[in-house]
């Protein structure tokens, strides 16, 4: 069996401001939609055998709907810090990842002192799901140097969204403890646009990611890449071409 893990956000689905025609919505908060997708990867979703790895709370991975009343079995959560199965949390693998967090209290409490006094700081500081700091700032290459260096951590941004992760909770690591659970068969497919995704894209045999990221960081045997504008259809089309699935 061939596994697809991508990230959801920006690879497989998009901000509902640059929802085009066709697009299905798959994602509302307080009666606003945030997010869709494409009419072609929604009927392709359900066939590419999914397994999501995201940066989202539980809470906001069940936000989305996927269409088709197609719901993956698997879901990773919390940058690799919970996995649901059938929509469950799994107390175990929870249990775990609040373990790393508290060895990294110190820092974690550390980082939330310094961001509450970072005047670039432009939103609340959330500790998400018990597990790492998520907050907003005007200028984070500024709040990233008033952090200064990082021994248990890390620090990643998107655009003003910045996140202080216990380093031994990321993606790549979420997917390798779910396939000692499942089995490593034979060929695992990753997709992923940010730099938080990048430990994921290295346990691919076949990466697929944006020209943005760095192609260097990224250690795989396969690598196939595209436009960032381009990249949610292309990531979900190019799993499907992989899998020989129309």
């Amino acid at each position: 069996m061939t596994y697809f893990f991508a990230d959801l956000d920006g690879t497989v689905i998009r901000s509902a401001r640059t929802k085009r025609a066709g697009d299905i919505t798959v994602e509302y908060k307080d009666g606003a939609a945030i997010s869709c997708i494409s009419e072609k990867s929604a009927a392709l979703l359900p066939k590419l055998n999914i397994i999501p790895v995201t940066s989202r709370s539980i809470e906001q991975y069940r936000r989305i709907t996927f269409p088709l009343d197609f719901s993956p079995k698997y879901a990773i959560t919390d940058n690799g810090g919970n996995l649901l199965i059938d929509g469950e949390v799994q107390p175990d693998w929870a249990e775990k990842s609040a373990e790393i967090t508290r060895s990294c209290a110190e820092e974690l409490k550390r980082c939330y002192k310094l961001l509450e006094c970072d005047p670039d700081r432009n939103f609340e500081i959330r500790m998400v799901d018990s597990l790492f700091l998520f907050t907003k700032s005007g200028c984070p290459e500024k709040t990233e140097k008033r952090l200064g260096g990082l021994s248990d951590c890390d620090f990643y941004r998107t655009g003003e969204k910045i996140y202080v992760i216990p380093r031994r909770i990321n993606k790549g690591g979420g997917a390798m403890r779910l396939l000692g659970r499942i089995g490593n068969n034979d060929k695992i497919i990753c997709a992923g646009d940010s730099e938080m995704d990048i430990p994921l894209l290295n346990i691919a045999d076949i990466a697929v990611f944006p020209d943005s990221l760095s192609a260097d960081r990224i250690n795989c045997p396969v690598k196939r890449t595209s436009r960032l504008e381009s990249f949610c259809e292309f990531a979900v089309e190019t799993a499907s071409e992989i899998m020989g699935i129309c």
